[in-house]
């Protein structure tokens, strides 16, 4: 999950190779193409060879359309090489997308500091920054060393249960705010993401991953991932699905309930769904595909039939669950579909928390009727005085409540907290 995250966008010339993969490339091979553009446009750039940084750029981009940083940097390479149209061009897009970058601290860019254009595009990015609030408090978690990720909902006793990253557990809150451990520590949890209450079986569901940030973390345990199922009546965790490191790692994320009790998750490190099927009753693949970068959020249409996908690096997938085909779901000019955490279903159209970008967001994804195309993005929630990596929701009827502050960039790989930093963990509440 985490790990995989761009946190920032930086002014000057962006390049985060790690996170180099092709929006709308179908295979790994085209991906590991437009990385090796993008790191010669980068060589290029150190260089001072400027038209040779704007053909590598171009081509980078070609194959990434509506990627947010190659657009910057190919707005870049347009200025530098001259091309003032065209760098403007660029810029009205990202502005249209409504990230936020301070163009004018930029010293790439002091060529087109004067122009009316480049002006009107500062005041665009300038107003993304405005807050976009919507969402009010539900409540607040007096733990501030959690790192929360993932929240759920139980109908029957009115209680939602949240997911602590660095604590290695989960926390319940009662209807009047009371805070109390769901999870014991002989558990075995490691990092906890997503989960899910099935509440037609009462049962828990939850996805845990040995994350270095988690307290006592050990290196022998790095990439194992699993689902663990709970009973809600009782508490008692009743079976545990394991994934081992041994054949490379493994990151568990989100998971969804089918109405027939069959589980699906997410591994943002392979390329993976799983699916524990409630017959069989074990952990198997249910779909692997090299178009998968970084899974993250998984969303059922409502009869089913599409299980929807959202890729951190790629944008978002349409899974017939009748054949198992994907499609890449295209978006419009102006959606930047990149940065999704979570993503669910609601009307026809997608919700989606990204904070892959600045700033973070709630956005309504517009989608056509056989959700092949995002028409426009809505921006529902940004730039909450409380956001600080929003992550997972949950829908409770017209109701969204989601973790707002997850705080991921206040723990490191060593497991240690910027405790002076931190926050009482705060969820949120939309009306869809």
């Amino acid at each position: 999950m985490n790990f995989l995250r761009c946190k920032n966008f930086v002014l000057g010339l962006v390049f985060l190779l790690v996170f180099a993969i092709c929006l709308n490339a179908q295979t790994a091979a085209e991906m590991r193409e437009s990385v090796k553009f993008e790191r010669q446009a980068a060589a290029d750039y150190k260089a001072k060879d400027y038209t040779k940084f704007l053909e590598n750029m171009k081509r980078a981009n070609d194959l990434r359309p509506n990627h947010a940083r190659l657009l910057y940097n190919l707005a870049d390479a347009y200025t530098l090489n001259g091309k003032t149209d065209e760098a403007l061009a660029v810029l009205e897009q990202l502005a249209k997308m409504d990230l936020f970058f301070a163009v004018e601290k930029d010293d790439d860019f002091k060529s087109l500091l004067d122009l009316p254009r480049f002006k009107t595009i500062q005041n665009e990015f300038a107003l993304n920054q405005k807050a976009v609030n919507a969402s009010e408090k539900a409540f607040t978690i007096p733990n501030k060393d959690l790192i929360t990720e993932g929240i759920a909902y139980d109908v029957a006793t009115k209680r939602f249960f949240v997911s602590s990253v660095h604590k290695r557990k989960i926390v319940s809150v009662d209807e009047r705010g009371k805070v109390a451990d769901f999870s014991l520590e002989s558990d075995g949890l490691w990092s906890v993401s997503g989960m899910r209450v099935d509440d037609a079986r009462k049962i828990l569901w939850v996805t845990t991953t040995a994350f270095p940030q988690m307290q006592d973390f050990q290196k022998a345990d790095d990439g194992k991932s699993g689902v663990f199922k709970y009973d809600l009546r009782s508490g008692k965790l009743l079976k545990k699905y394991l994934l081992s490191n041994a054949d490379g790692k493994h990151a568990l994320g989100d998971l969804i309930i089918a109405k027939n009790g069959d589980i699906y998750a997410s591994d943002s490190v392979s390329p993976n769904i799983y699916r524990i099927e409630s017959k069989r009753d074990e952990l198997e693949v249910f779909l692997t595909s090299d178009n998968f970068a970084s899974l993250q959020g998984l969303a059922f249409s409502t009869d089913e039939k599409i299980l929807f996908a959202a890729d951190y690096s790629k944008g978002v997938f349409k899974i017939s669950m009748m054949d198992k085909k994907i499609l890449q779901i295209t978006p419009d000019a102006n959606t930047n579909p990149i940065g999704i955490d979570g993503i669910y279903f609601h009307r026809g159209n997608l919700i989606a928390i990204q904070n892959g970008f600045r700033p973070h967001r709630v956005a309504r994804f517009v989608l056509n009727k056989d959700f092949s195309a995002i028409t426009k993005s809505e921006t529902l929630e940004a730039n909450h005085a409380d956001f600080n990596e929003p992550t997972l929701g949950v829908k409770v009827g017209n109701d969204f409540y989601y973790i707002a502050n997850s705080q991921w960039a206040l723990t490191n790989e060593n497991g240690t907290l910027a405790e002076d930093k931190l926050k009482e963990p705060v969820v949120l509440r939309l009306k869809l």
